[in-house]
């Protein structure tokens, strides 16, 4: 007779704003026979509904959504259903938010070129109580620590770089989305990640610091 675990089926929940990745992960995990999709939502007051009348067992969550970040969603998720084991599936890849998912409670954290056969594993493993690291972002994490500046500056992103030119040139974060093609709830991400990295407090110290700078960045 199998186990428990192996007996009744892992209730995954998938958020993310685009359906065809939804589309996508779902038909991954509908090829396993110990893992069920119990839902899907396209934003954070979506998940929020769901997760507190699903209870899954696993939820499987972008960072950028449009009405939130997905960390900011982490933490409400593991206040609502603690129980949830949540594995990150993003494009973000970046040292900073790797550490702030694991710090706001993620079992894991695979980026959007992860294979079909990693999914199902990783799902496996967070609910076994492992954590799921894929490989990229294991790299990314050697490389950042190997990278790190000898004198001690932190070492930013090419779009955090990007983001803090725009705001020593007095864009808002609409202004910034609007220029880089990306979400307001995503720009205010980095722009927090931005400030931490650089131990600063406010967008006015990061104006000033970059203009101490020359503007140059490098």
């Amino acid at each position: 007779m199998g186990s428990v675990e192996q007996l009744v089926a892992t209730r995954v929940m998938l958020v993310d704003d685009h359906p065809a990745m939804r589309a996508g992960v779902r038909s991954v995990l509908e090829k396993a026979s110990d893992m069920c999709v119990v839902g899907e939502a396209s934003t954070g007051a979506q998940a929020l509904t769901m997760v507190a009348s699903v209870k899954p067992d696993v939820m499987i969550l972008d960072i950028g959504l449009p009405d939130t970040d997905g960390i900011a969603l982490l933490r409400e998720v593991m206040m609502l259903s603690a129980h949830t084991k949540v594995v990150m599936l993003t494009c973000q890849t970046d040292e900073t938010s790797v550490r702030m998912a694991v710090d706001a409670g993620a079992s894991g954290y695979l980026t959007k070129l992860t294979g079909p056969r990693e999914i199902i594993e990783a799902v496996r493993m967070v609910r076994r109580g492992q954590v799921a690291v894929s490989p990229d972002v294991a790299t990314h994490l050697v490389s950042a620590i190997r990278g790190q500046r000898r004198n001690g500056e932190p070492r930013l992103t090419v779009r955090e770089r990007e983001i803090w030119r725009a705001l020593a040139q007095g864009l808002s974060n609409g202004d910034v989305a609007r220029t880089l093609f990306l979400s307001e709830h995503t720009v205010k991400f980095h722009v927090h990640n931005l400030l931490q990295k650089l131990g600063l407090k406010t967008r006015a110290e990061a104006i000033c610091a970059a203009h101490r700078r020359g503007m140059s960045l490098d």
